[in-house]
């Protein structure tokens, strides 16, 4: 089966870009109160399982490898996230604490996307064709 890993690497990116946009939209007293912050680290878990479905559902429209899929948009969010954060940390609307408390949450966000990964088994490597050996 066909690689997924650019398209996933894409669809990574573009839902990084439109996360940004929404993290800079949520006001900064909730990333430094600790209650506030911690139901914006609850959404960042619970949307992991939503988005290994939704780069499976890719990779199944496209017909290529959903495993290569799910490394790839993860790969996609971490470049464009880890990339912005160091040259456009304006993008995500907070500064000082709250731009910290951004970057942490959106790696607890990434954990989520990989364990949820794992536990969905939606890292499980295509079964492979003897006849192609």
């Amino acid at each position: 089966m066909k690689s997924g890993f650019a398209w996933g690497y894409g669809v990574g990116v573009v839902v990084a870009v439109v996360f940004a946009v929404i993290i800079s939209l949520i006001p900064s007293a909730m990333f430094t109160d600790p209650a506030g912050y911690a139901v914006l680290l609850l959404i960042a878990v619970v949307a992991a399982p939503p988005t290994v479905w939704m780069l499976q559902w890719v990779a199944h429209g496209r017909g290529v490898d959903p495993t290569s899929t799910v490394v790839g948009g993860m790969t996609g969010a971490l470049t464009f996230d880890g990339l912005a954060l160091s040259y456009w940390p304006g993008l995500y609307g907070q500064t000082g604490e709250a731009l910290t408390a951004v970057a942490t949450m959106l790696l607890v966000a990434f954990a989520g996307i990989g364990i949820a990964a794992h536990l969905m088994r939606a890292l499980q490597p295509a079964p492979l064709d003897p006849s192609q050996s």
